[in-house]
């Protein structure tokens, strides 16, 4: 699992590459737990995870919880097939914004600053 992290417009982007599962969310616990610290949106660009399982789910989860109780977001960009079926089933895609791509994040992101 490859993850990369960057900012646009002051969000936060956390890019996965491979399964989102327990033994990714166990090599990346301390960066969960210091993404959690942040004052900003986290974007999840799961564009290249085939498979999330639980504990996935809950390391999104978790942001999302405490991120709403200091007034930011948490969104996901790029579902697709198992993934997406599966936040589809827990109604997660009813709660947490979901968006097909990181472009259509920012073109509706309140952070979006336009040159002048």
């Amino acid at each position: 699992m490859l993850n990369e992290t960057y900012k646009i417009n002051n969000d936060f982007i956390i890019t996965l590459h491979g399964n989102f599962d327990a033994d990714t969310v166990n090599v990346m616990k301390d960066d969960i737990e210091a993404y959690s610290k942040l004052s900003t949106n986290i974007i999840f660009d799961l564009e290249q995870v085939p498979f999330i399982d639980s504990s996935g789910i809950g390391a999104i989860v978790f942001l999302y919880k405490r991120m709403v109780a200091k007034g930011f977001s948490v969104s996901v960009t790029g579902l697709t097939q198992q993934p997406l079926e599966l936040f589809e089933m827990l109604f997660l895609d009813k709660t947490i914004n979901c968006y097909p791509n990181i472009s259509c994040y920012l073109e509706t992101s309140p952070n979006l600053q336009v040159a002048s």
